[in-house]
């Protein structure tokens, strides 16, 4: 089991989303990845549902504001990146052509975080980490294990991230096609394919690590999930299905087969 304890700043650290239906969400998500579920109050109002594994701190969500609901945002889950410090980050993302959509806010002794929008449209956030780090555990089912943004404008991304966090990219051939991944240093954070999910409005999906695929997407289905993208095998790496939740926000579910 890897504790996570600390994160360097570039790192993606934590992942949270807003829904229309929190009992909904708890019902779909515990079903599928067996996760305990503990509501806790928000400095801003509101419960925060936090999942754990193995008690280890894994992800969270939230009842969509009525202000998020007024700009007809979707149910989506949403990558938070590590900073030493959000004014300064927001400040070099904005000048390299990103969006504030959330401004800076205070989560109590937590951390304080932004939500911004890339120059295509993808929501991410960061977080300025106070008591809290970010995710606990990683490596097991249930878990985060991977970000993979859908945008139709690669190129335009890959410069605004590089910009922003210092991540560099390296590429490799998955399914016939050349994959990006963004990398810190020597670890590699997340990745970005060159063809969008036509589907899909410019977006990071987020993949979660189960034992078996297509068991999973079986059973995403039964708990009245959707899938966007079939089954799909990396040979001798991977197997990984895109789905959507019943509130519906996309997600994916994956494999590893190192």
């Amino acid at each position: 089991m890897a504790a996570t304890k600390k994160y360097k700043a570039g790192e993606i650290c934590w992942t949270d989303m807003g829904t229309t239906n929190t009992a909904g969400a708890k019902k779909f998500y515990k079903g599928l990845l067996g996760w305990k579920l503990t509501d806790n109050p928000m400095p801003t109002g509101g419960k925060y549902t936090l999942a754990t594994v193995g008690g280890k701190d894994v992800c969270g969500f939230y009842p969509m504001s009525d202000e998020q609901k007024k700009m007809k945002a979707p149910p989506m889950w949403v990558p938070y990146v590590s900073v030493k410090n959000l004014t300064a980050t927001i400040k070099k993302a904005k000048a390299a052509g990103g969006t504030v959509v959330s401004p800076p806010m205070a989560m109590g002794h937590l951390g304080r975080m932004a939500v911004l929008l890339d120059p295509t449209g993808a929501a991410f956030a960061l977080w300025q980490a106070g008591d809290t780090q970010g995710a606990g555990i990683e490596g097991k089912p249930g878990t985060v294990c991977w970000q993979d943004l859908n945008t139709p404008k690669p190129a335009v991304s890959s410069k605004f991230y590089l910009k922003t966090f210092g991540w560099k990219t390296t590429t490799m051939e998955a399914g016939g096609m050349k994959y990006s991944m963004f990398v810190l240093g020597k670890m590699r954070e997340c990745g970005m394919w060159p063809t969008p999910i036509k589907k899909l409005p410019p977006s990071w999906i987020t993949y979660f690590q189960v034992a078996d695929c297509a068991k999973s997407v079986a059973k995403a289905k039964r708990l009245g999930g959707k899938v966007v993208m079939a089954t799909t095998h990396v040979p001798e790496m991977l197997k990984f299905a895109v789905l959507r939740d019943p509130q519906g926000a996309v997600f994916g579910v994956l494999e590893p087969q190192m």
